[in-house]
């Protein structure tokens, strides 16, 4: 029977203080007894708190329980009472103990008899067996708190083998085992600890029993066993997703202590190899870490600082991506600094970036949570590592100096040591570099990122890794802004720019692409660091590069800015940008603009300065150039006055030849001919050895044609054709010349060219015969019958050897001279006067009729319509005359009246025939006008007819009137 005010064993154990069990501490690696107390253990139950009963009231109770004894005669109610009485006695030993104001002992002496008496009574189906294994085992407790641990340990294996299925069996068990223990007796301790585990988790002792059981086996020496218990410790207190600090006070430190014996066993044997060895038998546990955390712990504290890095090592080897490694890690760096391993902290850290950092697996699989507690540790690691690569490079550095005086060092040795030197120092800085870099990428937004992006740009610009330097150095200026390195980095990017550029390696398309990177970064320079000495500088030499790479619209704003900088730049500065941006307007066709910056040029050029001239000329090239927009935009004039102006800005550039020449063209083409003319002769003067000033005299001919100065044009073609090594252009050049002379007036000069040019060129045809024909009538001009006549026979003659090439014109101009001809025996045939002897003088007159009749016979025979109707009345006129001649020739003298009249019928008889075949003749020519022609010479035969039969043909002209009356 089971009472509610009665305390468990375990607490009247633990309050007799008298019962200890062993613990262990450690000096000088000697295992000492120090094994933890009883009340370091979970208590079986939690007791019933009970109100404190007034020992009075115990009294009487008890008094009238011994008079109900003495009266019963029961048996079963006897022991009824026998058990109240013990349970009092109880109670009030417990009781005394709490007040601990009096010796307790003679109150558990009551109870032990109490006890004693009712187990003294008989078994029966009336005392239940519950009833007897409390009294069993409330007697086994009164005897422990009175310090009889022998009977006590005697009770309970009483109760443990009367009632081996009893509640209070387990516990039983346990105290058995606990007494072992603390004789000594290990191997009973650890059976007894074991019959206790064997009942099961459902026993309060279950995990007691497992620590205590692994206590006995460590002191027994069998260290694995004690692994094992212990391992159950651990999973009981800390199953699958449990914590420590979720533990209760008690049970943390039976967990601390398990730990820490582990840790001890594990020391006593391989340390963490058998931590592994131990869980690749039994299974790796989720606390698997406290494991090395403690043994770590245990070699820290003996100083054996190396076991114990070791030892967080070897976890972080075996687990390395496991959430606890980053902690061994830092533990192993902490304790080789405590142990004075220098040189192994580095590598250490090393392993650590690697193991952890951004780069890594481990890294990837974290939340930004879990990453925090790692940064911690990155922030200083990364930034150790890289000043350590870094400082080491700068070492090397210091070798490499000192290497040509190091006598130390064979001359002959010196190139291979300092291409080793060299191999060195780069692999320091790339690490620098790569340390640096990982804690950029770890703390993009760490107030000192922006230092370390500078010291990488460095590190790999030392290393010769020029593009990675370039990005790093421009991230610095551009990206993070840094007020201090900024500049710096900004100008280092453009170095390191350079140096890419320099690289014979570099394909065309890539050299490109840097020239293009390296003009951006300047220009971004130059706008963000303004105020930096060195951005003009940079900024024209981004313009430079802009205009090399045929891109003017953008090279102009920059040059632009250069002239307009302030401060102003030095002078060579903006003697460069001026020339960028007349460069540029020229090649952007600004060429008004490109004159001006050149002329800044100019003015910034000392006047001895060789450059001088070039700048010049580039100036009389913009101007030339401007005058072709003018041109373009149909401002003539104004492209002449700035073509004029080259000649002035650059007399001796070929560009000022040009200017001139072509200012000349335009005049022409204005009509400026004097100043056309002017340029001209200007340039002959100046450039006579010029390709150009032999187009010249082809201009002069046409101004001096323009302005009818026709012997001057023909001065000037004779000039050509003398220079000409072309005989068309010469015979041509002749022709025209003896044309001009002709046309103004120098006829001496006209005969002679048409003569050169008649005698010398007989082809083509037509030419030479007009030749001949302007000579016959020059000569007629100037009198010359004789050589008119020559050349008026050469005409007739020319055309009548033509053959295949006589044409109409030869035609009519041998009709012309064969008239002209005519019309002289005509003007002959008048000037023959009839006169006596009248025989001799007519017979005169009638040869030189004959010698006029036969031209214009020929004449007609050419059948020139107008030559025609000449040759018919001259015929007819000719006629006419002779017999007018005959009617006023001169009479005899002598003759009477009578005789004079037969003489005058006479001569009228002569002379009529005559007239009336002049007559027929005029007729004839007249009736030609009926066809259609009626040119002058048929007039006049109508005006001879007039005369001849004015009663036929001097009639008025009938005129038809009309009215113009509104009808």
């Amino acid at each position: 029977m089971k009472y509610a005010n009665l305390k468990p064993l375990a607490c009247a154990i633990a309050l007799s203080g008298t019962l200890l069990l062993p613990a262990c501490s450690f000096l000088d690696d000697e295992l000492v007894d120090d094994s933890p107390k009883l009340e370091q253990l979970e208590p079986a139950r939690i007791p019933e708190v009970k109100p404190i009963v007034a020992d009075a009231e115990l009294d009487k109770v008890q008094a009238r329980y011994h008079s109900a004894l003495e009266v019963a005669e029961d048996e079963s109610i006897r022991r009824d009472i026998h058990e109240r009485l013990a349970e009092l006695a109880m109670l009030r030993a417990e009781q005394k103990l709490l007040e601990g104001t009096e010796d307790p002992a003679p109150y558990f002496a009551e109870v032990i008899n109490q006890y004693q008496a009712l187990l003294a009574y008989p078994m029966d189906e009336h005392y239940k067996p519950e009833a007897r294994q409390e009294a069993i085992y409330q007697l086994a407790k009164a005897y422990a708190l009175t310090g009889a641990v022998e009977e006590s340990t005697q009770t309970l294996t009483q109760l443990t083998e009367a009632h081996p299925d009893a509640e209070f069996v387990a516990e039983a068990q346990f105290r058995r085992a606990e007494a072992a223990f603390s004789r000594g007796d290990y191997v009973e301790a650890a059976d007894g600890y074991q019959a206790v585990i064997d009942f099961g988790p459902a026993t309060p002792y279950f995990v007691n029993a497992n620590y205590m059981r692994g206590w006995a086996m460590f002191k027994r020496g069998w260290y694995p066993q004690s692994l094992d218990s212990f391992t159950a410790v651990l999973d009981l207190l800390l199953p699958e997703g449990a914590k420590a600090d979720s533990l209760t006070a008690s049970n943390k430190n039976l967990l601390d202590d398990s730990l820490r014996i582990m840790a001890v066993t594990f020391s006593y044997l391989d340390g963490p190899d058998t931590i592994e060895q131990t869980y690749a038998d039994i299974g790796k546990r989720h606390y698997h870490h406290l494991l090395y955390e403690k043994l770590g712990e245990l070699y820290l504290e003996k100083e054996r600082y190396r076991d114990s890095a070791d030892t967080y090592g070897h976890y972080v080897a075996h687990n390395a991506l496991n959430e606890y490694s980053p902690g061994f890690s830092v533990r192993q760096i902490e304790v080789y600094g405590l142990g004075n391993f220098p040189s192994l902290i580095l590598p250490a850290k090393e392993t650590f970036v690697r193991n952890y950092g951004f780069t890594s697996a481990f890294w990837t699989g974290l939340s930004e949570e879990q990453r925090q507690p790692i940064k911690t540790y990155l922030h200083t690691y990364l930034d150790e590592l890289a000043s350590y690569e870094h400082s080491s490079a700068q070492e090397v550095s210091t070798d490499l100096a000192k290497l040509d005086t190091d006598k130390a060092v064979k001359p002959e040795d010196r190139e291979k040591v300092r291409a080793e030197l060299v191999a060195k120092r780069a692999r320091h800085y790339e690490q620098a570099a790569l340390w640096y870099s990982e804690f950029i990428s770890t703390f993009p937004e760490d107030p000192k990122t922006s230092e370390m992006a500078f010291l990488m740009g460095e590190a790999l610009y030392e290393a010769g890794k020029m593009e990675q330097a370039f990005a790093a150095f421009e991230s610095v200026a551009y990206q993070y802004k840094d007020p201090a390195r900024g500049a710096e980095a900004g100008y280092s990017a453009l170095l390191a720019a350079d140096r890419v550029l320099d690289s014979e390696l570099l394909t065309v398309d890539d050299r490109a692409a840097w020239t293009e990177l390296k003009i951006a970064s300047s220009l971004r320079f130059a706008d963000t660091f303004a105020t930096d000495s060195r951005a003009v500088a940079v900024l024209t030499q981004a313009a430079n590069e802009l205009i090399k790479q045929g891109r003017p619209l953008e090279a102009i704003p920059a040059a632009t800015r250069v002239t307009q900088w302030q401060p102003e730049a030095n002078q060579d500065l903006r003697k460069t940008a001026w020339l960028i941006l007349g460069q540029s307007y020229y090649d952007t066709e600004q060429y008004q603009q490109a004159e001006v910056a050149y002329t800044e040029v100019l003015n910034l050029l000392p006047k001895n300065d060789p450059q001088r001239e070039d700048i010049t000329t580039r100036i009389a090239a913009s101007v030339y150039k401007s005058s072709e927009q003018l041109l373009a935009a149909g401002s003539v004039a104004a492209a002449v006055d700035q073509l004029v102006r080259v000649q002035a800005l650059a007399p001796n550039s070929e560009i000022a030849i040009s200017a001139q020449y072509d200012a000349a063209n335009h005049l022409m083409a204005l009509e400026r001919y004097d100043e056309a003319e002017q340029l001209l002769l200007d340039f002959r003067k100046r450039y006579p050895d010029n390709k150009l000033t032999a187009t010249i005299t082809p201009k002069m001919i046409v101004i001096y044609e323009k302005q009818s100065r026709w012997s001057l044009a023909a001065d000037e073609l004779l000039k050509q054709a003398r220079a000409s090594g072309d005989p068309v252009l010469q015979q041509q050049s002749l022709y025209v010349a003896a044309e001009y002379y002709e046309k103004d007036g120098d006829q001496d000069q006209a005969i002679n060219f048409y003569r050169e040019y008649a005698h010398n060129y007989p082809e083509p045809f037509g030419q030479n015969l007009e030749a001949q024909y302007r000579l016959s009538e020059l000569y007629r001009e100037a009198g010359n019958v004789q050589n008119r006549d020559y050349w008026l026979r050469k005409i007739i003659e020319t055309d009548r050897t033509a053959g295949e090439q006589r044409s109409d014109r030869s035609i009519t101009l041998a009709a012309m001279a064969t008239s002209v001809r005519a019309d002289d025996f005509y003007q002959e045939f008048q000037r023959i006067p009839l006169k006596l002897p009248l025989k001799q003088s007519l017979q005169k007159k009638k040869k030189a009729l004959q010698d006029t009749l036969g031209m214009y016979e020929r004449l007609m025979k050419y059948g020139v319509a107008e030559y025609t109707t000449q040759a018919s009345h001259r015929i007819g006129a000719i006629y006419s005359q002779l017999s007018r001649d005959l009617m006023d020739s001169q009479r005899p003298k002598g003759l009477d009246e009578l005789e004079l009249e037969q003489y005058e019928i006479l001569l009228e008889e002569q002379a009529f025939p005559f007239e009336e075949q002049a007559i027929e003749i005029f007729e004839a020519n007249a009736q030609r006008s009926w066809t259609g022609t009626y040119d002058d010479w048929v007039k006049e035969s109508f005006k001879e007819l007039e005369r001849l039969l004015p009663a036929r043909y001097r009639k008025p002209e009938a005129v038809e009137e009309y009215s113009n009356a509104l009808r």
